[in-house]
């Protein structure tokens, strides 16, 4: 693989996928592939695509840090929070980007591979996915948003469970969690989820943005300021000029099943 990017971009349609391309590795990610990986989802945030798949290349997701991967540059020092800019930043727009973000996962899942499938808003995976916080075990206190948001996908106490004792856990049994939603075959994953992605595509653009937006903006307010943010971009919805023909077309589809 040497010589070929790290992370490779995609776009079929309204669709955007990235690869993290370094299979030989478990796909394990050093400052650089997360630099490369931040400005990947960074171009696709700004762009008009609908869907963002977030894969790994090979057999496995994303084993989080390469440990011995990669030799830092000469006089480098430390890793500081400047010196990391913005790429754990990647979490932060996976999660709130307008497009939907969606993980498939196979293989290795852990640390911040964990913390950016997480951060997705939907992930799918094989019965072969093996999923792990894995921070403690290198005596670290975790990245990529891990603890915000496993806390919001399977509770707090079960997330402080996972994170203390960062055991594996197999496709059947993060399903079982709700970890992820969906198992696919590992022959079919990919298939499966691209498929689901041109589903997403078939609905209405504006109004997919507007619920993915409402899902944001609910995390970060009370239910009283959300029914107003909420009722406002229904409303946006609503007062297009075809709108009243959008209503017809989906109750002659209603009356016809």
């Amino acid at each position: 693989m040497s010589g070929e990017p790290t992370v490779l971009s995609a776009r079929e349609g309204e669709i955007a996928t990235i690869t993290i391309n370094r299979p030989e590795r478990r796909n394990g990610v050093t400052v650089e592939v997360c630099f490369a990986i931040y400005e990947a989802v960074r171009e696709v945030a700004a762009s008009d695509a609908r869907v963002l798949v977030l894969r790994g290349a090979g057999t496995d997701f994303c084993v989080g840090a390469d440990i011995g991967g990669a030799e830092p540059e000469p006089g480098s020092g430390p890793p500081t929070l400047e010196s990391l800019g913005l790429i754990h930043h990647a979490a932060t727009l996976l999660h709130t980007m307008p497009q939907v973000t969606i993980a498939a996962i196979d293989g290795g899942c852990a640390g911040a591979g964990l913390g950016y499938a997480t951060a997705c808003d939907m992930r799918f995976a094989t019965p072969e996915a093996r999923f792990s916080t894995a921070f403690l075990n290198v005596g670290v206190s975790g990245d990529m948003g891990l603890a915000w948001s496993l806390s919001r996908i399977v509770g707090g106490a079960r997330a402080r469970e996972l994170m203390f004792f960062p055991e594996k856990l197999d496709g059947a049994k993060a399903l079982e969690l709700g970890l992820v939603t969906r198992l696919f075959e590992r022959d079919v994953l990919q298939a499966e989820t691209l498929a689901l992605a041109h589903q997403l595509c078939e609905r209405d653009a504006f109004a997919l943005r507007m619920m993915k937006a409402n899902f944001v903006s609910a995390e970060a307010v009370s239910i009283s300021e959300f029914i107003d943010i909420e009722t406002a971009r229904n409303v946006h919805c609503s007062n297009r000029p075809d709108f009243a023909q959008r209503m017809a077309e989906s109750y002659r589809r209603f009356k016809a099943e």
